[in-house]
């Protein structure tokens, strides 16, 4: 184990905690972080937020304005319910889809993987989100990580943390131009 060192907001050190690997990085949507020296994307909280009180509130006047208690539309308007408020639970609790640092790449499915076994990768548009595709040697063949619902704004905020972080490792961006 290794001993990784705590700052606080102001950068301040605060202990040493053991951990076994480094990622502790600042508290931003989209973070890169020079103490911490990792780049990280969360999900959006205001994408979730967005989906989950349209839903709600088109569940609530399709619940409201029905006129039989047991219909479709009842059925439909409870089903948006529920969508709605899974969204809006998912908005005030965000996961790190990806976190690039100097040892490789981190998902929430896959953990670690090491630079030494990811080969190249790339980026696909599959109706307007970004999917970011690493391929890497067996085990994990090819690791897809969806960034649609992520604070991303540009995908070259990723290469150019995955071009930082992996000096010298030979890894290529396949994603034509």
């Amino acid at each position: 184990m290794k001993a990784v060192q705590k700052y606080d907001k102001k950068g301040i050190e605060k202990n040493n905690v053991p951990l076994l690997l480094n990622f502790s990085c600042m508290e931003n949507k989209i973070s890169y972080s020079e103490s911490a020296n990792c780049f990280e994307i969360k999900e959006s909280r205001p994408k979730f937020l967005i989906l989950g009180c349209g839903a709600s509130a088109v569940a609530l006047f399709l619940l409201i304005f029905t006129p039989r208690f047991v219909s479709v539309v009842t059925l439909i308007g409870a089903l948006l319910a529920f969508v709605g408020f899974v969204m809006i639970y998912k908005a005030f609790h965000i996961k790190i889809l990806l976190r690039i640092n100097q040892e490789g790449t981190w998902t929430t499915k896959h953990g670690l993987i090491f630079w030494s076994q990811i080969n190249d990768y790339s980026f696909d548009s599959v109706s307007k989100s970004a999917v970011l595709t690493l391929h890497c040697q067996p085990p994990y063949e090819s690791v897809l990580i969806d960034l649609s619902m992520s604070t991303l704004k540009n995908i070259t905020q990723v290469t150019d943390a995955i071009t930082h972080h992996s000096d010298n490792k030979f890894i290529k961006n396949k994603t034509p131009q």
